[in-house]
């Protein structure tokens, strides 16, 4: 098992409202992150009608590394606040773990943070290292570009 963490955020002049429409809407993430989220379909939703079951599909490359990982993801929504993605085990001995965190601060400019956390079973030989914060800056940088064409 391999531990991978990183967190990046950075700032925009789009609203909180816009930010959490934009991340809150999981279905839109292979449009405006193609290269990082192949899809998403929802599998579940709540009393509310939002989303709170997917089945995703992530892609990650760094330098020999390509990786898809195909994942049920539940979500947590605290409006205008959080958005959270996390990783469904797929069995009861199954310990790999997956969690994107989006948080939002209102502001003369709004910030957007996404941290990523991950415990995955990945082979010894993988390079590693820059991987998951390679990840979050570009779930960051592809969100960011959305959110200024707005």
């Amino acid at each position: 098992m391999k531990d991978l963490s990183a967190s990046a955020s950075g700032r925009t002049h789009a609203s909180v409202d816009a930010a959490y429409g934009l991340l809150s809407d999981f279905e839109s993430y292979p449009d405006w992150f193609p290269e990082g989220v192949k899809s998403i379909q929802v599998l579940e939703r709540d009393p509310d009608g939002h989303p709170s079951r997917l089945q995703t599909k992530l892609h990650t490359s760094s330098g020999p590394v390509q990786r898809d990982f195909d994942m049920q993801m539940t979500t947590v929504l605290r409006r205008l606040e959080m958005v959270e993605l996390r990783r469904v085990p797929n069995q009861n001995r199954d310990s790999e773990e997956m969690t994107v965190s989006w948080r939002l601060t209102n502001g003369p400019q709004t910030l957007v943070a996404v941290d990523l956390r991950a415990r995955l079973d990945l082979p010894g030989f993988l390079p590693v290292g820059g991987l998951a914060q390679g990840m979050a800056d570009q779930f960051l940088q592809a969100a960011l570009r959305r959110l200024n064409r707005s």
